[in-house]
C-alpha cells in the first residue's frame, strides 16, 4: 500500500524537551536541539511510512550525515515548540529535508537542513541506484537555509580529552547514535563557551563515520573567529568520526 500524501509541509506536530535539556543559564544545550529533530523526523517517518520497519524490509536504514540549524533566537526555558519537515531534494545518494520550529505564538525559533543516505546495515554501503525499493513522494523544493551534506578543514585542533565506546552509546544499527555526538561536543564547552548559549546562532554538525563498540576516540577543539569546532577523532581506525560547529554572534 503506498503512502500519498498531499503535502508533508502541512502536518505540524508538538514536541517538548525534559528540564534536563536546559543548562544551567536555562538555555537549551546545544545537542538538544539535535534530540528535537530526530523526535520531529521519527514521528514524521512514522506517518508517511518510510520508518525503519520500512526501510529495513530491505536491509537498509536512514543514516544521517549532516544537520544545520539556524536560530532566530535560542530557546530559554521549558516551552512547546511546533514543528514541520519536508523532503525537498535528491542529488547522487543524499537526500535532503528541511524543518522550521515555532513557538505556540508562532514566532520561529529556529530552521535548518539535514542531509541523509540510506545504508545497507550488513554490508555498511550506501545506497545509490536511482529507484527505491519502497515508495517515496517527490520532493517539495523549498529550502530554509544554505547548507551542505560535507565539511573540510585545515585547522589545527588541540586534544581535550580521550573517551571509549560503552555499550549505552550503541542504538539499532550496532553503532553510536548520532544524538550522542553533540552531547560529547558540548562536554567540551568550557565555562565562557557554556555562558555565551545566549549568543548562539548556528551549528553545522558532520557525521563522517561510524563509531563503534570498543573504539577510543580523542574529543578535539579549536578556534576559528566567532565559530568553535568539536571533531571526534576514532583513534583505534585513524579516521575523522564527526565534526561539529558552532557559530556565535560577534
Amino acid at each position: 500500500m503506498r503512502y500519498i500524501m498531499i503535502s508533508e509541509k502541512d502536518k505540524v506536530y508538538e514536541l517538548e524537551f525534559e528540564p534536563s535539556a536546559l543548562n544551567e543559564n536555562n538555555y537549551l544545550k546545544p545537542y538538544a536541539y539535535q534530540n528535537l529533530f530526530a523526535q520531529l523526523v521519527e514521528q514524521h517517518l512514522n506517518n508517511i511510512n518510510i520508518n525503519v520497519d520500512t526501510t529495513m524490509k530491505y536491509n537498509m536504514a536512514w543514516a544521517l550525515m549532516s544537520l544545520s540549524i539556524e536560530l532566530v533566537k535560542p530557546v530559554e526555558g521549558c516551552m512547546r515548540l511546533y514543528a514541520n519537515t519536508w523532503y525537498s531534494q535528491r542529488r547522487g545518494p543524499f537526500f535532503r529535508r528541511e524543518f522550521v520550529f515555532k513557538n505556540r505564538n508562532g514566532e520561529m525559533m529556529f530552521e535548518g537542513s539535514s542531509f541523509s543516505v540510506l545504508l545497507n546495515v550488513e554490508k555498511r554501503t550506501v545506497y545509490r541506484k536511482k529507484e527505491l525499493p519502497f515508495f517515496l513522494h517527490e520532493p517539495t523544493e523549498f529550502f530554509t537555509i544554505e547548507a551542505t551534506p560535507t565539511f573540510r578543514t585545515s585547522l589545527d585542533f588541540d586534544k581535550i580529552d580521550e573517551r571509549r565506546v560503552y555499550n549505552s552509546y550503541i542504538d539499532c544499527l550496532g553503532h553510536v547514535n548520532n544524538c550522542r555526538y553533540g552531547e560529547f561536543a558540548y562536554d567540551a564547552f568550557d565555562d565562557n563557551e557554556r555562558q555565551n548559549l545566549a549568543r548562539l546562532k548556528r551549528m553545522d554538525l558532520y557525521f563522517i563515520s561510524e563509531l563503534r563498540i570498543d573504539d577510543t576516540f580523542s574529543i578535539l577543539k579549536a578556534h576559528d573567529g566567532s565559530k568553535l569546532l568539536v571533531r571526534g577523532y576514532n583513534t583505534i581506525k585513524d579516521n575523522i568520526a564527526f565534526d561539529i560547529i558552532s557559530t556565535f554572534a560577534n
